[in-house]
């Protein structure tokens, strides 16, 4: 191989790879709030990509994911929010303030 296709593999699979470990850890949380909760969650310049095959890309600011037992309350302010997919099989969710009954699959 030359140069160049060293130059343009490496940062393809570290995004990949870098993408598929963002995925695990994010799996098997279960979160229950009782009580009054507020979040409060700033974000700008946030990207998400799914490259591949059978890949999700996520972008989640401010999102309670579970239960809800009680007052919340939700205050977020984003920038710049892109979430792209490519490919075969990709599925993207953004996700901004809100309270979701799901994870995005």
């Amino acid at each position: 191989m030359s140069m160049i296709r060293y130059g343009t593999l490496l940062p393809a699979l570290a995004l990949g790879l870098a993408s598929a470990a963002a995925q695990t850890s994010q799996r098997g949380e279960v979160t229950q709030i009782r009580g009054n909760t507020e979040i409060n969650a700033n974000a700008e310049n946030m990207t998400a990509v799914a490259n591949g095959e059978n890949n999700v890309a996520k972008n989640r600011v401010g999102v309670i994911q579970g239960g809800k037992h009680a007052d919340t309350k939700i205050n977020v302010n984003v920038k710049n929010v892109t979430t792209v997919v490519g490919g075969r099989n990709k599925k993207a969710c953004t996700n901004i303030g809100s309270v979701v009954s799901e994870e995005c699959k």
